[in-house]
């Protein structure tokens, strides 16, 4: 019996994991329509993704869900934010809250969205593990824990009065990954990176591969509820900084948090990405509904990630400039006609041959 076909939307495929994920679904067999906006159009065309460059507010995009007959929308259109901004909180919180409505009118069966750990926050009275249905702590000074916060409320109360969409809410744990744009890896970018004096909290880190695998796994099957995602093992952050080759500088946490409130007012806000209580207190999900529930199980343990990162890290000092050396797109296009004729020329001498020796009578 012939499987049913799918049909897909994934918002932000212009961004990080829009462009990563979207490649898999489209070598997936079972999804037939496979549609893709972003409000900035994709460096690289896709294979058989159908575009169109529009947010999450535009009014048609509800008929176009229905027309489309979408089941499932993978929602990946999120930016950190670092410092306080009316426009990022429109784009993450407000756009979400659109999008929720125009599946509900779209008649939308599923709805993907990504989350992160953050949304607990980092306190003392929090347990060694924190479970999906632990409360939220995060601290309203952090946009990018906020605005994750919010989505989730929203999502949560759109929930209790309506049957769909059914959401599955992935909670990923300090995603990293060389060239991979996200909070922890801002933190490690720098030969130096803060701490805060007197605290060595624990943490665990989810590889930017096991992130695609598992959004892709979560579009491809028909699963919902909440999951908290992240590579097995723990490490402290001292242990951390140690295999990323990075020198702590220790400060204490109130001259830190003043830090860092200074930082979100001038032109580099991220420059201390990571917020005080996450140096201080430890922020660890429980992982055991992902394998049994979610049944993903990530390839890289927390080391391995670090590791893989330094690796990487390490064998791109060598690496050229890919700007300073690169073809000329006119000259792709010039090479591929000079092959064209130079076939041409030798499909037709080819047949003068055959010809000639027919009339002649040889065989070759």
């Amino acid at each position: 019996m012939a499987r049913e076909k799918r049909s897909v939307l994934v918002t932000g495929v212009a961004h990080e994991w829009g462009r990563r994920v979207v490649p898999l679904l489209e070598k997936d067999p079972d999804i037939d329509t496979l549609i893709g906006i972003d409000y900035r159009e994709p460096k690289k065309p896709f294979k058989r993704l159908e575009f169109f460059q529009i947010e999450p507010h535009h009014p048609l995009l509800a008929e176009m869900l229905k027309v489309a007959n979408v089941d499932t929308v993978c929602h990946l259109l999120f930016e950190d934010a670092y410092s306080p901004s009316e426009e990022l909180f429109d784009l993450n919180v407000m756009g979400t809250m659109d999008l929720l409505a125009a599946c509900g009118a779209g008649e939308v069966k599923r709805m993907v969205v990504m989350s992160a750990t953050e949304v607990y926050g980092a306190v003392a009275h929090h347990p060694n593990f924190l479970y999906e249905h632990t409360e939220f702590a995060a601290s309203r000074r952090l946009p990018y824990s906020i605005h994750r916060v919010e989505i989730e409320n929203i999502i949560e109360r759109y929930n209790r009065q309506n049957e769909f969409p059914k959401t599955c809410i992935l909670r990923f744990a300090n995603i990293l990954g060389w060239g991979v744009d996200t909070p922890f890896a801002r933190y490690l970018d720098s030969s130096m990176v803060p701490t805060v004096f007197g605290f060595d909290p624990m943490y665990q880190l989810t590889h930017f591969q096991d992130v695609v695998d598992c959004l892709y796994l979560a579009v491809k099957n028909n699963i919902s509820g909440v999951f908290n995602v992240a590579g097995s093992g723990l490490l402290p952050l001292s242990q951390v900084i140690k295999i990323a080759r990075r020198i702590p500088l220790p400060f204490g946490a109130p001259f830190l948090r003043l830090g860092t409130r200074v930082f979100q007012k001038t032109p580099v806000p991220d420059s201390i990405p990571i917020g005080t209580e996450f140096l201080k207190f430890s922020c660890v999900g429980d992982t055991d509904k992902m394998r049994t529930g979610l049944k993903f199980c990530p390839r890289f343990s927390s080391k391995q990630t670090v590791v893989d990162f330094v690796e990487k890290m390490r064998v791109s000092r060598y690496m050229p400039k890919r700007s300073r050396i690169e073809s000329d797109p006119k000259a792709t296009e010039k090479l591929q006609d000079y092959l064209k004729s130079k076939r041409r020329a030798d499909d037709y001498l080819t047949e003068l041959i055959e010809t000639f020796n027919k009339e002649c009578g040889h065989d070759q």
